[in-house]
Parts: C-alpha cells; sequence; structure tokens
C-alpha cells in the first residue's frame, strides 16, 4: 500500500503540471477525460497502486456569478452532477441515482472551498452557464467519478480556474491550462514542505 496517489484527467494536464518530467517520490497515475473513463481509471489506479490516500489535481471553469478569477486555487467540497436538461427541469435525475458527494478538504483546507459541478460536455452557453451556476461554483468532468469510484479512500479535489465558463471558455482554458496547472504542483510542493517543517502529515 502506497501513500498518496496524485491523479490527473490525462497526460496532457500531467505534463503541464510537471513540463521538466515526473520528479522522484511522487505517485501518479491517469484517470481519463470525462465522467465515465475517470471512474474506470480512478477505479484501475486503486487496484494497481493502493492508495491510502487521492489527490485529484485538475483544472475548472468558473460559472460567472461564482466571483472566482482565472489563476485561483480552490478545494472541492461537494461535488454534483449537472446538465442542461436537469438545470431547465426537462430532465430528473432518478432518487436511486446517487447525485451529489461530498469530500474532505484533508490538507488543502486552508484554500477557498467550492462546489463543483461535473457536467457530461463542457458548457459553451453564456445562459445554460448562469443556470448550472446556480448549483455550483466551478465545473469540471472527472471530479464526480473520482469520488465515487475513490469508495472509502480519502479524496481531495484540488482545481485550478482556467476559464469561465461560457461562449470564450475553450480559448481561455487553451490559454490558461499550462500555467494552471504548474500553479496547482506549486501549491502542493510549498504545503507539502510547510508540513514537514511542522511534522503534520504529509500530502
Amino acid at each position: 500500500m502506497s501513500g498518496t496517489l496524485w491523479l490527473f484527467s490525462s497526460d496532457l494536464e500531467r505534463n503541464a503540471a510537471f513540463p521538466d518530467g515526473l520528479p522522484d517520490g511522487v505517485a501518479t497515475a491517469i484517470t481519463g477525460v470525462g465522467l465515465v473513463d475517470a471512474g474506470i481509471g480512478t477505479c484501475k489506479a486503486i487496484l494497481e497502486r493502493m492508495p491510502e490516500r487521492l489527490i485529484f489535481i485538475g483544472t475548472c471553469g468558473a460559472y460567472p456569478e461564482s466571483g472566482l478569477k482565472i489563476g485561483e486555487i480552490i478545494s472541492a467540497t461537494t461535488i454534483s452532477l449537472g446538465s442542461g436538461d436537469t438545470s431547465r427541469g426537462e430532465m430528473r435525475i432518478p432518487g436511486l441515482l446517487p447525485a451529489e458527494v461530498e469530500v474532505g478538504a484533508g490538507e488543502l483546507r486552508e484554500l477557498k472551498n467550492a462546489r463543483v459541478v461535473c457536467t457530461l460536455g463542457v458548457t459553451e452557453n453564456d445562459g445554460l452557464a448562469f443556470l448550472l451556476g446556480r448549483e455550483g461554483d466551478v465545473e469540471n468532468l472527472e471530479l464526480f467519478s473520482v469520488a465515487r469510484a475513490a469508495g472509502d479512500i480519502p479524496v481531495a479535489g484540488l482545481l485550478g480556474v482556467t476559464n469561465i465558463v461560457g461562449a470564450n471558455g475553450g480559448r481561455e482554458w487553451r490559454e490558461n491550462y499550462r500555467s494552471v496547472m504548474r500553479s496547482l504542483v506549486m501549491y502542493l510542493r510549498h504545503a507539502k514542505a510547510q508540513r514537514r517543517k511542522v511534522g503534520g502529515s504529509a500530502l
């Protein structure tokens, strides 16, 4: 059984986080992009690595009314499934289907907390972004599935805001994901060093 496993949705984001290559002593795995692949990939990573805890490190879009800005780092608290159809009342999620999960902040407790909405795809309509923003602060495609697949293993969600959800989100993500991913890893390394100084738990 290993300690903490750092999860990334794709090689694209992991390579952006570690532009000089993976450092020694850091265990990472790729979940896959989106709700389905992220759940499958997390299960595989757990079976292969047997981690004691998980940290999902990824990007998110901030809903316009959240007050969050590009470049901010947040810690996930409540994670829910979301879609345009359910937001408009045209579809409902069956009661037997879990649609919300809570995760502990763990070592990320000093960060700003945010409610995460996990959608099937990227929201690119400004009106829909406003509707979904009533249900959460940021949008991400994987974290709900990661948390569900983790079961009893503690999970923390560390997300960096790359864009404001809406029509310009895709362009903003492409412009910012590299710097945001590097910032996330820099934060984790700094937090790990600080906890070692005070004898706290390692990330």
